[in-house]
């Protein structure tokens, strides 16, 4: 499944490259972005919202959530949201429901997977943040007052069937979410003033609490989790693997692709791992390919693919998927 400038949802073939249906995007398609989740024959993506012109005659552009039937690419539902949020944070599937960003800002709502209609909703305070992740089924929120002085964070679970939130526990200082991790949720603080170290935490469903030895390097150009170990990138293209149970560095070395310029609004895919390959991928704006031995680092390939450029005046976020022992690698509109 994929998305474009003139579809705002697709289905290819993966061994073919076919395209079986599309769901032509609504008004002007100036977004790239692609759906967030499948399940139990539904897609679930974004699509530009409807919206009147405005007096001066400009389209006033918005995100709705979408469902989509995946055989046969019929669009089931529709829900309006706050704002052009389409990253990970705006909508995930938790037990029975899509839980979304909407209707308000500081609004998540357990949306009926089926028809769109509301469950149950929770609202968090005026003047805090909350970050969202999923666990086992149930949602959770990371929040800390949004603030310049630093405050603990607590963590929430949420009833995945009411709504309601339990406080399972709070951490000192402000907490990034960096992922999940089994039943874990993995978080990283500042270790020291600027940020340049990051001290890991991983909190259970229950809310048990680890603080993890050691410390990793801040300010990176992305992170992923994979399995019991932390992949991050840095700017400067050194790549790096922890241990997400013995907080130890387990390896670093080069990435051997491209690194987008810190200081525009390139940025690399997020890294990809193939548990049975043993292998973590990466893939750059620029078509550059590696692996790396997932347990040693060492480099065992790299490559290069003609993707083109993304559109001119779009920030992108380039893509890579794995599907069985094929990588799947987007820029823009174009997919290899």
């Amino acid at each position: 499944m994929n998305s474009g400038s003139a579809y705002d949802v697709v289905k290819f073939d993966a061994r073919t490259g076919e395209r079986l249906w599309t769901v032509k995007v609504n008004r002007e398609g100036d977004g790239l972005d692609h759906p967030f989740a499948v399940r139990d024959g539904v897609v679930y993506a974004y699509r530009n919202h409807t919206a009147k012109n405005q007096p001066n005659g400009d389209y006033a552009g918005g995100t709705d959530l979408m469902a989509v039937d995946a055989g046969t690419g019929k669009r089931l539902w529709t829900i309006e949201m706050p704002q052009d949020d389409r990253t990970g944070q705006a909508a995930m599937l938790i037990d029975g429901a899509v839980w979304a960003n909407t209707p308000s800002l500081r609004t998540m709502s357990a949306l009926d997977p089926h028809t769109g209609a509301e469950k149950w909703h929770h609202t968090w305070a005026k003047g805090v943040v909350c970050q969202r992740a999923v666990l086992s089924g149930g949602p959770h929120l990371v929040c800390t007052p949004d603030t310049e002085e630093v405050h603990d964070t607590d963590v929430f679970r949420l009833d995945p069937a009411t709504g309601e939130a339990h406080k399972v526990t709070t951490l000192p200082g402000r907490q990034q979410l960096v992922g999940t991790s089994a039943d874990r949720l993995v978080l990283a603080g500042a270790a020291d003033a600027a940020g340049d170290e990051l001290q890991l935490t991983t909190v259970s469903g229950s809310g048990k609490r680890t603080t993890l030895p050691g410390q990793v390097k801040g300010h990176a150009a992305t992170f992923t989790v994979a399995g019991d170990r932390l992949i991050s990138v840095s700017w400067k293209g050194k790549a790096a693997a922890y241990s997400l149970i013995t907080g130890q560095t387990l390896w670093t070395g080069p990435v051997v692709v491209t690194m987008p310029d810190q200081n525009t609004m390139a940025s690399l895919a997020t890294p990809v791992v193939s548990a049975r390959q043993g292998v973590v991928y990466f893939y750059s704006s620029t078509g550059d390919l590696s692996g790396l031995d997932l347990r040693t680092g060492k480099q065992l390939w790299h490559g290069h693919v003609d993707t083109g450029k993304p559109t001119r005046g779009l920030t992108d976020t380039p893509q890579l998927l794995l599907y069985h022992d094929v990588l799947i690698a987007r820029n823009g509109s174009k997919i290899i």
